[in-house]
């Protein structure tokens, strides 16, 4: 983000400078003290947001600040200024000049900030508006991870992954897939209302072309084992409906994958080096193994799915979800709100969710197995857009 700022008093552009500074945006500015600089610089270069004083010298050899309210409306606002639509903070110290204009500059879109010298109640109206006209950066995906060591796990596997930020209020990482930038995100909690929250906010904030999800998952016994990744296809909420008198009647809702999406990921991860990518370099421990296994084994499967609000670990409310759909595979706390988000935006982003099992919700329930199920699934999310999940067949 690109700042120009009028200012000559230096105490005062000091505090603008550390109110600006205390944003977590890649920021820079340039600094005018007089009003034939600052008109210099407005229509020589571009900037996304314009902070001006009201009263300035007007050229170099005069110290006598001056009304230039008109002057700044003039200069920026003429249709010809490559600023013309650059947003504009007046921050001023003077109040009756700024009662004096504020019509004028309001009918031209100039915000009015009233400073208060040794004050910090102008800096919260100053900073919000600042942060509002950050340029909103656009990433080819972005990767949902609704807990901290499903995160860490592409990091884990070596990836090229960033240290962890905050933009906009999503804790985020930066990371590279091939030639395209994406962001690791996760929600301040796990489950569907978090997740539909991030996921629509990170679509509209970071309009990316993919928005996918890796973690882990409780799998169906007999039908999904133990560090199986299974990609819905189509995935339901299993705890929306009614409770009464004679139980819980659920009403299914579900959303399906795009069918050129299905397409696609059928191929990937069908390819005959694609379950060799996401074993290399995984090294479990004794205790990893599932039962008398000696080594990893797993399928990549596409089957339905389901979501809900609550972590399963009761045999009969598990043997409630089994007998929704004869057909359900796996089940978890947040792909339904990915898929639903993606599904109702505006901006239809390609989405897709890759967990991996680690356990079938009952009473056995543990966490033995979820470092290695987490990397699995990152490794799977990762080579499925590394191969083109977003590119037609």
């Amino acid at each position: 983000m690109k700042i120009l700022i009028l200012e000559d008093d230096t105490e005062k552009l000091g505090e603008i400078v550390k109110a600006i500074d205390s944003l977590e945006f890649d920021i820079t500015h340039i600094a005018c003290s007089y009003f034939c600089d600052f008109n210099a610089e407005i229509n020589r270069n571009t900037f996304d947001l314009v902070v001006a004083d009201l009263m300035v010298p007007a050229f170099k050899d005069s110290d006598e600040a001056i009304d230039v309210s008109s002057n700044v409306i003039e200069s920026i606002r003429d249709l010809n200024c490559q600023n013309y639509g650059t947003p504009v903070i007046a921050l001023t110290k003077y109040d009756q000049l700024a009662e004096d204009h504020f019509s004028n500059l309001n009918k031209f879109d100039i915000t009015v900030v009233t400073y208060e010298e040794g004050s910090s109640d102008w800096k919260n109206s100053f900073v919000r508006k600042v942060e509002s006209c950050v340029p909103k950066k656009a990433y080819d995906f972005v990767i949902v991870c609704a807990l901290e060591k499903e995160a860490d796990s592409y990091l884990e596997a070596g990836y090229d992954a960033g240290n962890l930020f905050s933009v906009h209020g999503i804790s985020c990482r930066e990371i590279s897939i091939g030639d395209g930038a994406g962001l690791i995100v996760m929600p301040p909690r796990m489950g569907l209302v978090n997740s539909a929250i991030l996921c629509s906010r990170a679509i509209d904030i970071f309009n990316p072309r993919i928005i996918c999800m890796s973690g882990i998952c409780a799998g169906i016994s007999g039908k999904a084992n133990i560090y199986d990744v299974v990609i819905p296809d189509v995935c339901h909420q299993h705890d929306s409906g009614k409770w009464t008198s004679d139980g819980f009647i659920p009403e299914l809702y579900s959303v399906q994958l795009h069918h050129q999406t299905r397409l696609k990921i059928s191929e990937i991860i069908k390819d005959d080096d694609f379950i060799e990518a996401l074993k290399k370099d995984v090294t479990l421990k004794r205790n990893e193994f599932p039962g008398e296994a000696e080594e990893l084994e797993f399928k990549v499967i596409m089957a339905p799915t389901s979501s809900g609000s609550a972590v399963v670990a009761d045999d009969s409310m598990l043997e409630n979800i089994q007998d929704q759909h004869r057909k359900m595979t796996a089940f978890e706390m947040e792909s339904y709100a990915l898929y639903e988000s993606a599904r109702q935006s505006l901006k239809s982003p390609v989405f897709f969710s890759a967990k991996s099992v680690v356990d079938n919700g009952d009473s056995q329930k543990g966490d033995e197995y979820h470092r290695v199920a987490s990397l699995i699934s990152a490794k799977a999310v990762y080579e499925i857009i590394k191969r083109g999940v977003n590119t037609e067949r």
